[in-house]
This record gives structure tokens, sequence and C-alpha cells, in this order.
């Protein structure tokens, strides 16, 4: 069972500091458009962090007793800024769907990253 936890632990952690790099790799894209490369690893990044809000979701209200709406709000609204900007990638689900997709898309992964990493912090101090 500690194993579940320390899994946890890792995968919220991990996240910080990728967001970081996130932002850092993406700067050149406010004034550019991603690689195949920058996608897949915003992608990946949405997806680390998915995994670590929801296992650590589970794991407070199974284990815990709760956890506080601070802390989920702050780890809901990166999830779902990450995810949503890593669907607007060409053929991407959100891109698709909508009805006149923006031409650029380069700041709005480094905007995704940024913002991202200030909520996962938040997301972090507010879990303790």
């Amino acid at each position: 069972m500690e194993l579940i936890f320390i899994l946890r632990d890792l995968l919220v952690l991990l996240a910080l500091p990728t967001l970081a790099l996130s932002a850092l790799l993406s700067l050149p894209l406010l004034v550019r458009e991603p690689a195949t490369w920058q996608s897949r690893f915003f992608q990946v990044l949405a997806g680390l962090a998915m995994a670590g809000f929801v296992l650590d979701l589970l794991l407070r209200f199974l284990f815990a007793g709760g956890s506080p709406w601070l802390h989920s709000a702050y780890g809901l609204l990166a999830v779902l800024i990450l995810y949503g900007v890593s669907g607007l990638e060409p053929g991407g689900w959100l891109r698709s769907s909508l009805s006149k997709a923006p031409e650029r898309i380069g700041p709005y992964f480094f905007w995704a990253s940024f913002v991202g990493f200030l909520l996962w912090w938040r997301f972090i101090e507010t879990g303790r």
C-alpha cells in the first residue's frame, strides 16, 4: 500500500519540474509553431499531470477522508488547461471541434505550460 503513495508523490513531484521545463522549451513558441516532438512532449506532460491528479484524488478520498476543495480546484484547472491545449495540434480533438481553429498554436503551448506550472505548484502547496 505504501508503494501507491510513493508513486503518487513521485508523479505529482515529477510534473512540477517537467512543467517548468516545458515552459522553458516553449518560450520560442511565442514566435513560431511547435515541432512534432514538442506537441508529443506536451501531450505526455498533460497525461502525466492527469495521472498524478487522479491518483492523488483517489488516494485522498479513499484513505484521507477527502480532499480540500482548493487543492482539487488547482489540480483540476491545471489538468484541464494542459489537456485542452494538447488537443490544439493539427488533427487534435479540440482543433477539429472548433468552428474557427487558431492560426498559431505556439503561444498556447507556452502559456498553458507557464500557467500550468503555477497552478500545479499551488496544487502541491495546498495538498500538504
